[in-house]
């Protein structure tokens, strides 16, 4: 069995998007949770303020725990980057998100 969500979610001002997706698959005794984040913030800026930008910052997390047979592994990006369009320059900032979760599946724990 696989269930799928989808959401793409943007601000009136069209200045911030957070992109979203989660899926939760059971197969074969595994229950499996995935969710996906992407968030974006837009900003325009001055030309003159534009410099170069730090490098993205990534965080991970990873966890196994036998007892209760789960495992678990986040991952997050976050940065910023300057984009130039139309002659107009932007600050843009992200935040990139993925989570996935692994147990046993509710019914296998209990045969």
């Amino acid at each position: 069995m696989r269930d799928m969500i989808f959401k793409n979610l943007t601000s009136q001002d069209k200045k911030k998007r957070v992109l979203w997706a989660s899926e939760v698959i059971n197969e074969d005794g595994i229950l499996t949770r995935i969710h996906k984040y992407l968030i974006y913030i837009v900003k325009e800026v001055n030309k003159e303020d534009a410099h170069r930008t730090e490098r993205p910052e990534v965080f991970v997390v990873k966890n196994r725990n036998t007892k209760e047979k789960t495992e678990k592994f986040h991952i997050k990006m976050k940065g910023s980057v300057y984009c130039l369009a139309k002659d107009k320059c932007f600050f843009v900032s992200f935040c990139h998100t993925l989570k996935i979760d692994l147990c046993e599946s509710p019914h296998e724990a209990h045969s």
